[in-house]
């Protein structure tokens, strides 16, 4: 496996994680990337997004601008790996 397959696999993990602490959901440990997150799930508002990007920039000691926010990074989970990983690029 590639570096870059490792580090989708170790961002789609820390993604899980992060999901699973801030919803409060077990099941979100087994999220896989198709899975919609934004308008799909209750739990999933405007304070759990603001906890998930400081949990994010906590994890990961990145910082996250308000310009690099819209709703697109929170559609699934996909798109919020993909989000992390260009932050740690």
């Amino acid at each position: 496996m590639s570096n870059r397959g490792a580090m989708r696999m170790d961002t789609l993990a820390l993604t899980r994680s992060i999901l699973k602490t801030n919803l409060q959901l077990d099941e979100a440990a087994h999220f896989d990337r198709d899975v919609a997150l934004l308008g799909a799930l209750p739990e999933f508002n405007s304070l759990t997004i603001t906890s998930i990007l400081a949990t994010i920039e906590d994890e990961t000691g990145c910082e996250i601008h308000d310009d690099e926010i819209s709703a697109d990074i929170f559609e699934s989970v996909g798109t919020l790996v993909d989000f992390i990983d260009e932050k740690l690029a």
